[in-house]
């Protein structure tokens, strides 16, 4: 309730449990999505004429992500994580595209992302200097009896390259030997 923005006069300790856990998710936003759940119930305490704690269990006390969200330091959060994001080559510096398969046979949905991805490594265009990741399964491989896998395109996401994707993908549907196998394409994902 506190994380949600509602305003206690009375609150006078809050705590965050398991801090660090959205840490480990996997996504370039994770440091992000931590330092702002850990500031806004951070500055939930002592709104009041009270003053107030916060109180913050961690695994990882010294990560610079917890240290900086306790602090609410802003700008050393910001200038960590867009160095971090310019190494990783992850939005603003450029943007991402998955293109992520699924189908009932994870053999078949193997093989089909593979070709999926000599297919778009051949019809991107030679200047977006684009980086395909993967073929790689997702985090929650399996879900609702279908397999996911996921290649991620590492890219300047000009109209060339959104034709290029969206060319590949249309033709790659219509291809047997991918049958039973469901193919879509999202910009900058979140998972």
């Amino acid at each position: 309730m506190v994380a949600k923005g509602h305003n206690f006069e009375n609150v006078t300790l809050v705590g965050v449990v398991s801090a660090d856990q959205s840490l480990y998710a996997g996504d370039y936003r994770a440091n992000e999505r931590t330092f702002s759940m850990i500031t806004q119930v951070v500055g939930r305490s002592g709104r009041g004429a009270k003053p107030g704690r916060a109180l913050i269990q961690t695994f990882t006390p010294m990560n610079a992500t917890i240290r900086q969200a306790a602090l609410q330091d802003y700008p050393a959060f910001y200038e960590d994580e867009i160095r971090l994001r310019q190494l990783q080559r992850v939005p603003p510096f450029c943007d991402l595209i998955a293109v992520t398969a699924t189908g009932e046979s994870e053999n078949q949905v193997i093989l089909a992302s593979a070709a999926l991805k000599k297919q778009l490594s051949a019809a991107l265009p030679g200047d977006s200097a684009a980086e395909l990741l993967g073929p790689v399964p997702m985090a929650v491989v399996r879900v609702n009896n279908r397999y996911r896998y996921r290649i991620n395109i590492a890219c300047r996401s000009g109209a060339a390259v959104r034709d290029a994707v969206a060319s590949t993908v249309k033709t790659f549907s219509r291809d047997k030997s991918a049958k039973g196998v469901a193919v879509f394409v999202t910009a900058d994902p979140f998972d």
